[in-house]
């Protein structure tokens, strides 16, 4: 009897240090801002007209070209952070062929987004890749 109580209190301890520190770590992480947001789908995001859509659709799949292209003849009609977005996905579709222009275009798209952005932690993950 002596020895099922005692396994029952190692137990209930090594339960409540468990949650204790996974508690722990929740709070560090949220302290430094490393909290994961839900993923961002890009077509939630405000700032994109709808007519501009499928030549978007039409960019992105014709490659890095059309899509600088897009870019280009739609900028000014484009606000963040669906600009944003873009311009990533660009980053990411030039970086095999032109490595500066996706590190000058992942520069300008990071000096504007501000943390509170959906963006930034798409931003923070390419980070490594594109400074």
């Amino acid at each position: 009897m002596k020895a099922i109580i005692s396994i029952l209190i190692v137990l209930g301890l090594f339960y409540g240090a468990k949650n204790l520190l996974g508690k722990y770590d929740e709070i560090t992480k949220k302290g430094r801002g490393e909290i994961t947001a839900a993923p961002v789908v890009p077509m939630q995001l405000q700032g994109l007209p709808e007519r501009f859509e499928p030549a978007l659709a039409e960019a992105q799949r014709l490659g890095p070209s059309a899509f600088k292209a897009f870019l280009e003849k739609y900028r000014a009609s484009i606000q963040d952070p669906r600009l944003g977005d873009i311009q990533l996905d660009y980053v990411l579709a030039v970086s095999r062929s032109n490595l500066q222009e996706a590190k000058k275009v992942f520069a300008e798209v990071q000096a504007r987004t501000p943390p509170s952005s959906p963006l930034y932690p798409r931003l923070k993950r390419l980070a490594n890749s594109y400074q």
